[in-house]
């Protein structure tokens, strides 16, 4: 037993030491019969694992099967056309084969589950090689894991450049894939793969493309010139799209659809036909930050239909359309941090959109600075909105809280509010608008305090529109055109604002019905005080066609009422 045990370990160090020698093996192909065969798949028939096998300067009517794990190595450049039958030019079984420097031109297969180059088993490299002119995909990974592709030019072929169906923990960079009749690249099933520092331009629909995809890394890739989306997200969630640049792509820049919990990180997205980032369809969760977005066909970033967003740190400019949109139901995204100008219609827009966020942006010079349409319970906050022509401008959005923004600089109203209710304006500075400083039009239950409103053209608080049952306290009005005008408003209480030095009234009221109590106007004439500083002489307020009101209680020390003022 143990001589047989030995003999045994003998034979098996003598197979051992035989295979590595074989792995050295170099074989050489000429189709001008200058190497050990002329034919590709004779030397890969003739092969042992590990071989490598050189391919001379030529072209080789063959279509490929490799079996084995050997490397193939093009010599200045050899062309593979095929044989002329409907199968890839090179179809990869084995593990652990790397093919580099060749060219692949003209396959004739066209199913969307095959392509000129077929890798079918797990590690496989593709290397500095030119993929072209294929009926069907330039390169197809399926069903296997941990690829290389890199270094490659994928150009002309009738769907997708390089297509990748539950192919995992790979890597694609630094190849140039164009022109391809649907898409550049596209992952499919696919978990952990990298799209890094690839040219992905001119194909004839997108880009890139993730379809239920998922942790996949696509950075530093200049997506161009693509005749639909530069990058499209379709049920694929948490992937990370860092660093790319985008530009000039047909429809959008970047589309999600149905793909929640993505990062959008640092890519600069210009020149898009329609929308730089349009996310729809129940795209929650997703973060888009850092980015740059201008100069696209519709607006920066359109949201449709989506919940718990983050838009933060993005600059976004000179868009067609508006800077960012919210729409259809949109809810709960904070928008914070960015910087949103020069878009040729509004900075904001929400319409049918509740419940979201949005504080310290910096919006200016666009037509208009925030417009909101059907749109309840947002929260907007610490924001600077100057420069436009209307700073906000809301229409039947009920419950929506504006504070401690700096309004400034509007050609036109600082803040309008039309057929709202419930909604709360306080704590901000409004100033040097080109209109009202606030003009509240038909609307109920509006609360407006502790504002510092100066320098309006017009008016600092215009109410229009039977504006009713609303509540006008510890304002600061001051050097306006006029002060408060209660143009058409009935049942209101105006309290406890100090009026200053406004130029043509401080007060006006053309109704009866509103209650004025405890202001301090810097025009009253009142005579004595008590001695608690209200005047002892009701302070008159007229109206047109003879009306006139009266605060029965009016401040005349207007250190009394400074302290309820804006902080």
């Amino acid at each position: 037993m143990f001589v047989f045990r030995a003999s045994l370990t003998s034979i098996s160090i003598i197979l051992m030491v035989n295979l590595t020698c074989a792995a050295s093996a170099t074989i050489l192909v000429d189709d001008d019969g200058a190497g050990n065969f002329t034919k590709i798949q004779a030397a890969i028939n003739a092969s042992e694992i590990g071989d490598l096998i050189v391919v001379r300067n030529g072209t080789y009517s063959e279509n490929l099967v490799v079996d084995r794990p050997v490397v193939l190595r093009g010599e200045d450049d050899p062309v593979v056309r095929g044989s002329g039958i409907s199968d890839p030019l090179v179809i990869v079984t084995s593990e652990n084969v790397t093919i580099e420097g060749f060219t692949f031109s003209g396959g004739r297969n066209d199913s969307f589950d095959s392509g000129a180059v077929l890798v079918l088993s797990d590690g496989c490299k593709i290397l500095n090689s030119t993929i072209s002119g294929s009926s069907g995909n330039g390169l197809k990974l399926r069903d296997s894991n941990n690829h290389l592709i890199s270094g490659n030019l994928v150009f002309d072929n009738r769907y997708g450049g390089i297509s990748v169906s539950s192919a995992n923990f790979s890597k694609v960079t630094l190849n140039q894939i164009l022109r391809n009749g649907k898409w550049g690249v596209v992952l499919e099933g696919c978990l952990r793969d990298e799209l890094i520092q690839n040219e992905v331009s001119e194909n004839w629909e997108v880009g890139i493309q993730l379809v239920s995809a998922e942790l996949i890394d696509v950075i530093w890739n200049s997506i161009d010139l693509n005749q639909e989306d530069g990058i499209y997200l379709i049920e694929s969630m948490g992937n990370m799209i860092i660093d790319n640049r985008i530009s000039g792509n047909g429809l959008n820049g970047v589309s999600l659809e149905r793909a929640p919990n993505n990062v959008l990180m640092k890519n600069l997205i210009h020149n898009s036909g329609e929308e730089g980032l349009l996310i729809v369809g129940f795209s929650d969760g997703v973060r888009i930050t850092e980015n740059i977005l201008y100069d696209n066909g519709i607006n920066g970033i359109s949201i449709y239909g989506s919940y718990f967003s983050t838009i933060d740190q993005n600059e976004i400019f000179d868009n067609e359309y508006d800077g960012i949109s919210l729409r259809d139901n949109s809810s709960s995204v904070l928008i914070s941090d960015n910087e949103i100008h020069g878009n040729k219609r509004y900075g904001f827009y929400l319409e049918d959109s509740n419940k979201n966020l949005i504080k310290e942006n910096d919006v200016y010079s666009n037509l208009h600075g925030v417009i909101m349409a059907h749109s309840s319970d947002n929260d907007f906050g610490n924001n600077k909105i100057h420069d436009n022509r209307f700073g906000f401008s809301l229409e039947f959005s009920d419950g929506v809280f504006i504070s401690n923004n700096d309004v400034y600089n509007n050609s036109d109203d600082g803040a309008q509010l039309k057929s709202c209710e419930r909604c709360k304006v306080w704590e901000n500075y409004i100033s040097e608008n080109g209109g009202d400083g606030i003009q509240v039009s038909g609307s109920e239950n509006i609360e407006i305090s502790r504002n510092l409103i100066e320098n309006s053209s017009k008016y600092g608080i215009q109410m229009l529109d039977h504006t009713t049952q609303s509540l006008f306290m510890n304002n600061f009005v001051l050097h306006n055109g006029g002060g408060i005008y209660i143009y058409e408003g009935e049942k209101n209480g105006i309290i406890s604002n100090i009026l200053e030095d406004n130029q043509n009234f401080d007060a006006r009221d053309n109704e009866q019905t509103n209650k004025w109590f405890s202001n301090f106007y810097s025009d009253y004439l009142g005579g004595s005080t008590t001695e608690n500083g209200i005047g002892t002489e009701p302070y008159v307020i007229r109206g047109r066609r003879g009306t006139v009101t009266f605060d029965l209680h009016p401040v005349a020390l207007r250190a009394l009422l400074e302290g309820g003022g804006p902080d």
